[in-house]
């Protein structure tokens, strides 16, 4: 007698069979997704790949990268986050209050951050416009082209300015010009010492007297007087304008007053070249 052999797809529990396979395949794939999706989750929050370890920060013409990036890492050490892996996760990352976090610490006009993935950040920071070498008499400041106070000097310019200040040498037409106050007064960052039109007139002033070929060192203010400014000359001369009147002719009056070859030891206190065509000094 042969006897038939029933296989796994027959017989009365076949139903029974086929469905019973079909939810084992079922869980396993069930199992296959949950882990997937559980090993992908670990992947982009918990393996630290994902964690910003690098930054692309664009040329800098006053702030120094390393501060920015000391900045940077100040920000997201201290930072308060709600996820359990962190704050410096490029994906939770919050570029936004990184912006205005580094827009208030360096007091620039604006600051842009993206994310390139995997794990950098790039940078792009609007600096304010180092115009003016503020100096009081206890500090030195730095001050942008609207009159704001953008910094207080670091030592590098404080030594610096000393060094040139003490020295013959005129300023250069590529740096920022030098002002004098005769103030004790402290300011704090973001202080406006003077209007955006009155910056402008120094500037304009310091323009002048380069395209004239007189040699500068420094503007020194009026305290009583706003429009009148002492200019020091690289002899250690100083010289009285009134930058409201017509500055050319006061220029032109004291350039052609150099060419002639004062008697610089005769001058004791000031030039005064505000009534064009005539000079006092004293």
């Amino acid at each position: 007698m042969i006897k038939e052999v029933i296989g796994k797809n027959e017989g009365m529990f076949k139903g029974d069979r086929v469905e019973g396979a079909q939810k084992a395949r079922l869980m396993i794939y069930a199992l296959c997704l949950f882990f997937l999706i559980v090993g992908s989750f670990w992947f982009l929050f918990f393996s630290k790949y994902f964690d910003i370890k690098q930054y692309e920060i664009e040329p800098l013409k006053v702030l120094q990268e390393d501060a920015v990036i000391g900045e940077i890492g100040e920000f997201f050490n201290n930072k308060a986050t709600r996820w359990p892996w962190g704050s410096k996760n490029i994906f939770s990352a919050n570029t936004e209050e990184l912006e205005k976090y580094l827009s208030k610490v360096f007091f620039v006009n604006k600051v842009t951050v993206d994310k390139k993935y995997p794990n950098i950040l790039r940078l792009k920071i609007w600096e304010r416009q180092r115009s003016v070498v503020f100096i009081t008499n206890s500090n030195i400041y730095i001050v942008d082209d609207y009159g704001v106070i953008s910094e207080l000097a670091d030592e590098a310019t404080v030594s610096s300015t000393r060094a040139f200040l003490t020295s013959s040498a005129p300023i250069e037409s590529s740096k920022e010009i030098y002002v004098f106050a005769p103030t004790s007064t402290s300011y704090e960052k973001g202080t406006v010492i003077a209007n955006s039109n009155t910056v402008r007139a120094w500037l304009n002033l310091t323009t002048k007297l380069r395209d004239a070929g007189i040699w500068f060192k420094a503007l020194h203010l009026d305290p009583d007087v706003p429009s009148i400014v002492k200019i020091i000359l690289k002899e250690n001369k100083s010289v009285v304008i009134d930058v409201d009147a017509d500055l050319d002719m006061q220029i032109e009056t004291l350039r052609m007053f150099i060419q002639a070859k004062p008697p610089w030891d005769d001058i004791h206190e000031y030039i005064d070249v505000r009534v064009p065509g005539r000079i006092y000094y004293k």
